[in-house]
C-alpha cells in the first residue's frame, strides 16, 4: 500500500471514488461541485459545474494547510484555463495521473486529428467551415467532458464565434460506447471494462453523458479496434493510470474522444482490483505495475442520472432507496438541467438488470413528482 494518508479527490463528482478508498483508513478530502450526501470524507465545494481545478479549489488546499509528502491529489476533472493550476497543484501533493502536458496536447484537437489519420484510426469528419457541411453536425469542446457544451449545429451558429478549441463535426448515427483502460509509464496497458453509453439533452447539452451499462459483450474484431486505439494513446501521449475512450459502433468504429483521468463509468469496476479502483489508479501510476484484474468477476451494472426539468429546493428523504448514488443534501438548490441524483442496478445478467432499474427508476420518480426530465 502507498504511504501517504492525505488523499484529495477532485472533481465534478467524486462520491464513487471516495467510497472505494474509504476502506484504506486514509484521510479523505473531496473538493466537488456538488457535495452529495453519500461523500465519505472531508467535504468541500467548489462552485465550477464542471468541478474544474480553478483559484477555488487551490484556496481550499491552502487553508487545509496539509503535509505536501504525506498528499496524493486525484484530479478527474479538466483544469481552469485562467492559469496554470497543475502546476499549482504539486505544491500541495503529488498529482497522481496524467500531466497538465499531455492533456493539453491531448486538447489541441486539429494536432489529435492529424495524428488519428496518420495512424488509419477513423474518427467523423471535422467540418472547417459552413461550407463544408453536408450533414447532420454538431458543436463540441476538447476543454470539456462529459457531453457538457456539445450542440446540434443549425444555420445560425457563426464558425466566426467558436469559443477557444470549439470545433464542428459530423454526427454519426450509432450505438454510443466506451472503453476503460489502465496503463503505466512502461506503456503497458489492460482492459478493465466495456460500456454501452446513454445521453440525454438538458438545459446545458444536447447530448449530456446521463448513464452507462458495463462488461459490454463486443465482437473480435472491436476489440482489436478498440486495442489499438489504447496502445496508439499510450504510446503517443504516456498515458498513465485509469483512463477511457468514447467511441461509436456505426458502419465502422469512428473514435470521438480520449478521457485521460479517471471516468465516471470507472467505479462500474470498483470489484475487480483487490482494494478498489482508486488504489488500483494509484499504483500503477506509483509503481509502474499494473494492477490484477479479476476477469472472473462479471456483473451487469447499469446506472442512470436524473436531471431536474424546473429549478427547486430538494427537501426530500431518500434514506429508504439503497440503490442511490450521488444523493443532495435536503435543502440544496436544484437548477434547471442540473443532476439530482443516480439510479444505480445490478444482477447477473443484463435482462435483470434493466428491468431492476427501471422498476428503480420508478420507485424514486414517485417520491420526487414531476422534477426529472424525460
Amino acid at each position: 500500500m502507498f504511504r501517504q494518508n492525505n488523499i484529495v479527490l477532485i472533481g465534478n463528482s467524486v462520491t464513487e471514488q471516495s467510497k472505494s478508498i474509504a476502506h484504506l483508513k486514509k484521510r479523505v478530502i473531496c473538493i466537488d461541485s456538488f457535495n452529495d450526501a453519500d461523500l465519505i470524507g472531508e467535504k468541500y465545494k467548489n462552485n465550477n459545474q464542471c468541478g474544474l481545478v480553478n483559484r477555488q479549489t487551490i484556496n481550499i488546499l491552502k487553508n487545509l494547510k496539509l503535509n505536501k509528502e504525506d498528499t496524493l491529489i486525484i484530479v478527474s476533472s479538466d483544469y481552469d484555463q485562467l492559469e496554470d493550476y497543475y502546476d499549482q497543484l504539486k505544491n500541495f501533493g503529488n498529482v497522481i495521473g496524467n500531466n497538465s502536458e499531455t492533456i493539453l496536447k491531448i486538447q489541441n484537437y486539429k494536432n489529435l486529428f492529424s495524428s488519428l489519420s496518420e495512424n488509419n484510426i477513423a474518427y467523423p469528419e471535422i467540418y472547417y467551415s459552413e461550407d463544408d457541411i453536408n450533414d447532420n453536425a454538431i458543436i463540441k469542446n476538447t476543454f470539456i467532458s462529459g457531453g457538457l457544451g456539445v450542440r446540434k449545429y443549425n444555420q445560425d451558429i457563426n464558425f466566426n464565434n467558436f469559443q477557444d478549441n470549439e470545433f464542428c463535426q459530423k454526427y454519426i448515427n450509432g450505438l454510443p460506447r466506451s472503453v476503460v483502460f489502465i496503463s503505466n509509464k512502461n506503456k503497458e496497458f489492460a482492459i478493465i471494462g466495456l460500456n454501452k453509453i446513454y445521453n440525454k439533452r438538458t438545459k446545458f447539452t444536447d447530448y449530456c453523458f446521463s448513464g452507462a451499462e458495463s462488461n459490454h459483450g463486443i465482437s473480435h474484431s472491436e476489440l482489436n479496434t478498440l486495442k489499438k486505439y489504447i496502445n496508439f494513446f499510450v504510446k503517443h501521449y504516456n498515458l498513465v493510470g485509469i483512463n477511457g475512450i468514447d467511441y461509436i459502433n456505426s458502419d465502422e468504429l469512428y473514435f470521438l474522444e480520449v478521457n485521460p483521468r479517471i471516468t465516471q463509468t470507472a467505479f462500474l469496476y470498483d470489484n475487480v482490483f483487490e482494494n478498489g479502483f482508486i488504489d488500483a489508479h494509484i499504483q500503477s501510476c506509483l509503481t509502474n505495475i499494473l494492477p490484477i484484474i479479476n476477469s472472473n468477476i462479471i456483473k451487469n451494472d447499469k446506472f442512470e442520472t436524473l436531471f431536474a426539468k424546473s429549478s427547486f429546493l430538494f427537501n426530500y428523504d431518500l434514506s429508504s432507496f439503497d440503490f442511490l448514488l450521488n444523493i443532495p443534501e435536503k435543502g440544496v438548490y436544484i437548477e434547471e438541467g442540473q443532476p439530482i441524483c443516480t439510479i444505480f442496478a445490478s444482477s447477473d445478467n443484463e435482462k435483470k438488470t434493466n428491468k431492476l432499474l427501471l422498476d428503480n427508476i420508478l420507485l424514486v420518480k414517485n417520491k420526487l413528482k414531476n422534477i426529472e426530465i424525460t
